[in-house]
């Protein structure tokens, strides 16, 4: 059966292939790649697309880019069509391991994973959000021994990818950067709701600041990755402007297997599927690995490299023994709280889908597909008290709720069980209102990344243990409840009708919107942001589950490197995406400099 999301999902492509002139660049290849490259770089995500640009700027290096899934569809390049490509032949949808107290709320007791499997990756399908985390979280990497990832020496790589078009004022603006690849604007749409919530952090005594300045406390107007209405995902970033490089092959469709490594440790290169056909590339200098928290340690473990007891019992020849390889899998978790509002005062369904919306957008990329619908503003906020100025909690302001279109994208992508979503959501079904969206920013619960078998076709267990720590859910209470102090002042409550019963019945037992409801409610519907990182970590040679050094070369061979998440030694503050940038901007200085190829340093 054909479900509601994936026939709209067929509607729109032929629609917008018949119609829309700026949709991203096709990179797809009838011919594999074959003999000799200086570099193999593998997944076209934000950090592969990043590095594979950078490195191919060197016109003597021959830079092979691979990537498991197709050029980006049509789709892609309208900031307001995201969800629709939920749970489509573009997203991995690998669902997570069941969990033993939490997701109740979801089919199977699991959600399922969102995650971009197409050139762009991530960013050719996430809501293109730009935010960088707070300095501490840089600086700590260096605390832990990683030499030269403190916030003074990666904020030059930051700036070096981006060209920020967005709010300025003279206290932000040295923090940003022109020129660079990736554009990002501030989302300003003009709705009312937008200026009640700015009053209500004037009510609460905060100020609204750009988070990716000098302080991060505060409510913030979001940065998106958006050039001329259209989204600017790495692959359009970063490879469309190069992709007539004769140095350069970007080959779509193209799913690595393993890493090809010698007797003597050394990679020699990879082996890919490709139409069905099994194909081998050798890399004369290094592998790059780019393929995400998720596949880059399903990679290393199919290629030897992980932990030996694991390794063995699949019948996998241990090549380096790293036991932190697939540990350490750390994320944002996150619990949405909904409420109905006025009409008029923020995005309704005929905004997005009215003929002359989608009519606007075709022929200027203007209006309300132009902007990713689901958050308005970041607010941060620091409910332990343990560092005023380094936020725990990030509480997404959206002007939607998962409800606005019935249900029909979101929640069957990531498994709501449908009862949930009628007691929750239900009335507010094609509804105009709103979500705060509960973030933990720097949670403490750990999970894992583990092999299902040594065939590549079987996707990784995912588990995100979510609450084993038991700190998470308190601050998880304490993050709803401060989202009903912001709904709570005079401003929000100026928008707010009656509100009808959305009471989760599995757990009414508590009592209504008290602590234990609430610690109830999260642990039903928890799920993650999609923010997956450190599962390949970076670490110094004391640390016994470190996996890669601070020049990210994993240990134990020669020849391999990973840029992407995986290497965080922990989450950052924010939306990983920037972050990712500014590793593999870094990363690609380090092999330039190692190689002997000329390296421009980013301004400072």
């Amino acid at each position: 059966m054909i479900s509601v999301s994936t026939a709209a999902t067929f509607v729109v492509r032929l629609l917008l292939s018949l119609t829309f002139r700026h949709g991203p660049y096709n990179f797809d290849s009838d011919t594999p790649a074959l003999g000799s490259y200086d570099f193999i770089v593998v997944g076209a995500g934000a950090g592969g697309s990043a590095v594979a640009s950078r490195l191919s700027e060197s016109r003597t290096a021959t830079v092979l880019l691979l990537e498991a899934g197709p050029s980006a569809p049509q789709e892609s390049a309208v900031p307001g069509f995201t969800s629709l490509m939920f749970g489509t032949d573009v997203d991995w949808s690998i669902k997570g391991k069941p969990q033993r107290n939490t997701q109740m709320g979801y089919e199977g007791q699991a959600s399922t994973i969102i995650s971009g499997r197409m050139v762009g990756g991530s960013t050719a399908l996430n809501a293109l959000y730009y935010a960088r985390g707070h300095r501490s979280d840089f600086n700590s990497w260096e605390v832990l021994g990683n030499e030269g990832w403190n916030y003074d020496a990666v904020l030059p790589y930051f700036k070096k990818s981006e060209n920020y078009q967005g709010d300025r004022d003279q206290v932000t603006d040295q923090y940003h950067g022109t020129g660079g690849p990736v554009n990002v604007i501030t989302r300003s749409d003009g709705l009312p709701l937008e200026n009640s919530l700015r009053a209500a952090a004037n009510e609460l005594g905060y100020d609204v600041i750009d988070s990716n300045g000098p302080t991060m406390i505060g409510f913030s107007p979001v940065q998106m990755t958006i050039l001329n209405g259209l989204r600017n995902s790495a692959g359009e970033a970063f490879l469309r402007p190069v992709a007539s490089r004769s140095n350069l092959h970007i080959l779509p469709r193209a799913t690595v297997t393993t890493v090809l490594i010698d007797e003597e440790k050394k990679v020699q290169g990879v082996q890919y599927t490709f139409k069905g056909q099994q194909y081998t590339a050798t890399a004369m200098k290094e592998v790059v690995l780019c393929a995400g928290a998720i596949h880059t340690p399903k990679l290393l473990m199919l290629s030897g490299i992980g932990p030996p007891r694991v390794l063995t019992q699949l019948g996998i020849k241990v090549v380096s023994p790293l036991p932190g390889v697939g540990q350490n899998l750390q994320n944002h978790f996150r619990v949405p709280v909904s409420w109905l509002l006025r009409k008029g005062v923020t995005t309704s369904l005929p905004d997005l889908l009215a003929p002359k919306s989608l009519a606007m957008y075709i022929s200027l990329q203007r209006g309300p597909l132009s902007i990713s619908p689901g958050v308005l503003m970041h607010s941060y906020f620091n409910l332990k008290g343990d560092d005023s100025d380094w936020p725990d909690v990030d509480l997404y302001l959206s002007p939607i709720t998962y409800a606005l279109d019935g249900g029909s994208s979101v929640v069957p992508a990531v498994g709501l069980k449908r009862q949930v979503f009628n007691e929750i959501l239900g009335p507010l079904q094609f509804r105009e209102g709103m979500s705060i969206h509960a973030m933990l920013t720097r949670p403490y619960s750990r999970g894992s990344i583990t092999l299902k078998s040594a065939d590549p076709q079987d996707p990784p267990t995912v588990d995100s243990n979510f609450y084993d720590d038991h700190r998470d859910l308190d601050l998880q209470v304490k993050a709803i409840q401060q989202a009903f102090r912001i709904m709570d002042t005079e401003s929000m409550k100026a928008l707010l009708p009656e509100q009808p019963d959305l009471t989760l019945r599995a757990c009414a037992h508590h009592g209504n919107l008290t602590e234990g409801y609430w610690g109830c409610y999260a642990r039903h519907l928890v799920q993650t942001d999609w923010h997956f990182c450190c599962t390949a970590k970076m670490a110094p040679s004391s640390d016994p589950m470190g996996v890669v050094s601070s020049r990210l070369r994993v240990r134990g061979v020669s020849g391999l490197r990973v840029v992407d998440a995986s290497v965080m030694p922990h989450i950052v503050t924010a939306n990983t995406m920037a972050s990712v940038y500014m590793i593999a901007e870094k990363a690609a200085d380090m092999i330039k400099s190692d190689w002997g190829y000329p390296v421009q340093s980013p301004h400072q």
